[in-house]
């Protein structure tokens, strides 16, 4: 018997990264190693690198990463 597959919330856990340029906040997987240098996959299929300085503007939640947990819980 194998182990139930991981759902998109478990791949994914970590909330609210910015990509650089990004005006949406996503939900990532942990980096190897918590290397955030690397580049970054989001459950919505996009990929980035982590921005960590700030934007002007609002930044609002991604609706892909949101619509992919959401269909698989």
């Amino acid at each position: 018997m194998s182990a139930p597959a991981p759902t998109i919330a478990d791949e994914f856990p970590i909330h609210r990264v910015r990509f650089v340029n990004g005006r949406t906040w996503h939900r990532t997987r942990r980096p190897d190693d918590e290397r955030w240098w690397d580049l970054l996959e989001a459950a919505c299929g996009k990929t980035g690198y982590l921005a960590s300085g700030y934007t002007l503007g609002t930044i609002t939640e991604c609706r892909g990463c949101r619509r992919a947990v959401e269909r698989d819980t």
